[in-house]
């Protein structure tokens, strides 16, 4: 949740590099299905968030990786998650 308090601070470098080398790893080794989609819709959101060049692009990879999750889940973030993908093609 460290990821988080940078985020909001602004410092999406960081918050990305936590949740990318730090959270998303021990995600997958746990094979924690909901965490996983949660920790990559996130890193797309904080790619959105940052906007740098290619930075859309790999956004909507983690996006799409969170929604197929979700809808395989059938969890209700799955609707949120399509919704952000929505505005993100739309921009």
């Amino acid at each position: 949740k460290i990821a988080d308090v940078f985020q909001a601070r602004g410092e999406l470098d960081e918050a990305l590099r936590i949740r990318q080398e730090e959270e998303l790893p021990v995600y997958e080794r746990l094979r924690s299905a909901q965490d996983l989609l949660v920790c990559r819709a996130k890193i797309g959101i904080n790619y959105l968030a940052r906007g740098a060049a290619g930075d859309r692009q790999t956004a909507l990879e983690f996006l799409n990786l969170a929604l197929q999750d979700a809808q395989r889940l059938k969890l209700p973030e799955a609707q949120q998650i399509a919704e952000i993908i929505r505005q993100a093609v739309n921009q």
